[in-house]
């Protein structure tokens, strides 16, 4: 029987954006082979609404409604501790996954397998800098930091030092605990996502933004063009 891998969806808000990133889940990656969990931080009444309205209608496995409301951070270790996978992945509520044959996640699967050194693989996604490359090999691009692009993360890579006072700590954070312990991080060469927060506000009302100080200094969104299905940049 085909394992199946947990994928675990961060939501904060934007609540329609939230819905297409599963619905497009669902109808690109092959059925039996995933479930998605979705794990919400104190997002608005009506958001909560809705992913209650999506949990009855079966678009997920669980809902997750975290009461200590960390907003637009969470506690990465959670999956980790949810997860009894060899793999999993994690992948913010704007981010889209590629239409491909074979699915996207049977390739990250195959990667992973074929490079046992890898402790987090995510799918590509322009600008490249932000995970500052390193080298690369036949199918991928180590790096020194990725996020919440589809990441797929080694369960045996977690780091042992990880403590509650890192626990809503930043992906570079995660990223540079495995470097540490002699694992590599890594984008896909060639398997692309598109990201949907890229845009005004980045989805989110002028209020929300303010809750997330990090945004403040993102400036204009990279807007670029790309193939429909495979989102390889043109």
């Amino acid at each position: 029987m085909e394992s199946v891998t947990p994928i675990f969806v961060t939501s904060w808000h934007r609540p329609e954006m939230t819905k297409q990133v599963i619905e497009v889940i669902h109808e690109r990656t092959d059925d039996g082979t995933y479930e998605i969990h979705l794990w919400d931080n104190g997002s608005n009444n009506t958001t909560v609404e809705t992913l209650f309205h999506m949990y009855g209608t079966k678009l997920f496995t669980s809902l997750h409604l975290d009461s200590r409301n960390t907003g637009c951070c969470y506690p990465k270790g959670v999956f980790q501790a949810m997860a009894d996978s060899e793999y999993y992945v994690v992948t913010d509520n704007d981010v889209l996954c590629p239409k491909l044959s074979p699915d996207w996640l049977s390739r990250m699967l195959a990667i992973m397998n074929e490079k046992p050194k890898i402790g987090l693989l995510t799918l590509r996604l322009p600008p490249e800098w932000l995970q500052m490359p390193i080298s690369e090999d036949d199918n991928v691009i180590y790096c020194k930091a990725v996020g919440n692009t589809f990441k797929m993360v080694r369960r045996a890579a977690w780091p042992d030092k990880w403590s509650s006072t890192a626990m809503f700590g930043d992906d570079s954070t995660l990223s540079t605990l495995m470097a540490e312990k002699g694992w590599q991080i890594a984008f896909c060469k060639d398997l692309w996502c598109l990201h949907l927060g890229q845009c005004d506000n980045w989805g989110y009302t002028d209020d929300q933004v303010k809750m997330d100080p990090r945004k403040a200094g993102y400036g204009t969104p990279y807007v670029y063009k790309y193939e429909p299905d495979t989102y390889r940049p043109l």
